[in-house]
């Protein structure tokens, strides 16, 4: 494997208490901000109309932004859809104040005939999204973040310990408050794709913690599994894996700020959550995960030592016997 730092011996676990106490900071920042500003919903959750359409020549997809903005569509989504050639354009504004909820797809056709013709395209679909609708998909998407989470509690409870999976799925939570605060704070707008993004940060924070998580259990194991020096394997562990951890962290995080920059309006917000997330889940794996493993085996250990039986003070009587026998010989 490509290693850009060699024999590094960097102490991530001697600062431990310093960067969790930072994250807590910052989780409770993002508690705070989340209600406070609140979330912009999309279309899929406020409501709204979704329109299909199919131009008989390569569409300006900007022009169809501006027409948008003008005719009181603001926050309209336009982008093209299907495969290329198939001149396919798909539509999504919200609803509109004063207007008839089933009026707001018509009113968006009308608009693109009154200035682009009546010949310039061909409708393939129009709908509208009720608020009704929108209630139901905010609680799939909570319950399939919180799915999600159990799962990988449960998987890592197979292939690790339960402690060591509660300990991933701290750091997971972690992951997506602060991810979800910062999303908030910048005001963008919460929707199915970017529910998609949240979902896979989880996957993409958890593989990362479990490629660290592997490397630790390989090293207890050649010490014999003892875990009197955990914080020692942890940082070794974390010294061997960290070329592997800066490398894939870095390319996936350019894929995804390139998404944001040169992706457009349509992946804006997805890409978004995703250059946020992959820092702080790169982060998370290293000073969340690992540091709650090692508090989580010291909390154990301690109880272990105040449980176990205390030593004999004293001897037993026959030995004090025996003593004292000897000492009058």
């Amino acid at each position: 494997m490509l290693q850009i730092l060699h024999d590094t011996k960097i102490d991530f676990m001697g600062k431990r208490h310093i960067w969790v106490g930072i994250s807590v900071v910052l989780t409770v920042l993002s508690l705070i901000i989340i209600p406070v500003k609140g979330i912009k919903k999309g279309i899929e959750f406020e409501g709204g109309a979704e329109v299909q359409v199919k131009y008989t020549k390569a569409p300006d997809i900007g022009a169809i932004r501006d027409l948008m903005g003008r005719t009181g569509f603001s926050g309209a989504l336009v982008t093209t859809i299907g495969k290329p050639g198939e001149n396919g354009v798909y539509i999504r504004v919200p609803l509109v104040a004063g207007a008839k909820d089933e009026d707001v797809a018509p009113s968006v056709v009308k608009a693109l005939r009154a200035a682009q013709g009546d010949n310039a395209f061909t409708i393939d679909s129009q709908s509208y999204i009720g608020p009704a609708v929108g209630s139901e998909l905010i609680r799939k998407a909570v319950w399939a973040i919180i799915g999600s989470n159990l799962g990988i509690l449960a998987y890592l409870w197979f292939r690790f310990q339960f402690q060591w999976g509660l300990a991933a799925v701290v750091a997971l939570v972690h992951d997506t408050i602060v991810t979800l605060g910062v999303f908030t704070f910048c005001g963008y707008e919460m929707s199915l794709p970017v529910v998609a993004a949240f979902l896979t940060l989880v996957g993409y924070s958890v593989n990362d913690t479990v490629v660290v998580f592997d490397r630790i259990r390989e090293n207890l194991h050649a010490k014999g599994g003892s875990v009197s020096d955990l914080p020692g394997v942890i940082n070794h562990s974390i010294n061997q894996t960290l070329s592997r951890t800066i490398l894939t962290s870095f390319l996936t995080w350019i894929v995804c700020l390139s998404v944001y920059v040169l992706g457009g309006p349509a992946l804006r917000d997805f890409s978004f959550v995703m250059v946020i997330g992959v820092v702080i889940g790169t982060y998370s794996s290293i000073y969340i995960a690992s540091p709650i493993l090692v508090i989580w085996q010291t909390w154990l250990a301690e109880r272990a030592t105040k449980a176990a039986p205390a030593a004999p003070s004293k001897p037993p009587k026959a030995t004090a016997k025996k003593v004292r026998a000897g000492r009058a010989s």
